[in-house]
């Protein structure tokens, strides 16, 4: 877990599912209620996400969302992850970006 004066990242291991989903979860939380001013959920290394993963963030945009906190989720261009995503259609709830500096470039401009 990453923080910044700008935002809070928080990088996603290789697999996101039933085993580790609410530890990411609690770290979301954390950085949020930590006062964090935007949110980067970093995806970018992650190979596989199962429903877990999409509550993960899910639930971190509603809380976000609370505490008028800008999120943004970083997903691999391709991929199994990126599939999921699609499918569940994450896109339309939140922000996605290709990679972090995109990400933070957005969050900078929201300012």
């Amino acid at each position: 877990m990453e923080s910044t004066e700008t935002c809070g990242t928080l990088t996603f291991p290789a697999e996101v599912d039933l085993a580790n989903g609410e530890a990411i979860l609690a770290q979301a939380m954390e950085l949020l209620d930590s006062g964090a001013p935007a949110l980067i959920l970093d995806l970018s290394g992650c190979t596989f996400c199962d429903s877990n993963g999409l509550s993960v963030i899910t639930r971190s945009q509603l809380r976000a969302s609370e505490l008028g906190v800008p999120m943004w989720v970083v997903l691999p261009p391709r991929g199994f992850v990126r599939r999921v995503s699609e499918v569940a259609g994450l896109q339309r709830r939140v922000a996605i970006a290709p990679d972090v500096a995109t990400a933070r470039e957005a969050l900078a401009a929201h300012r």
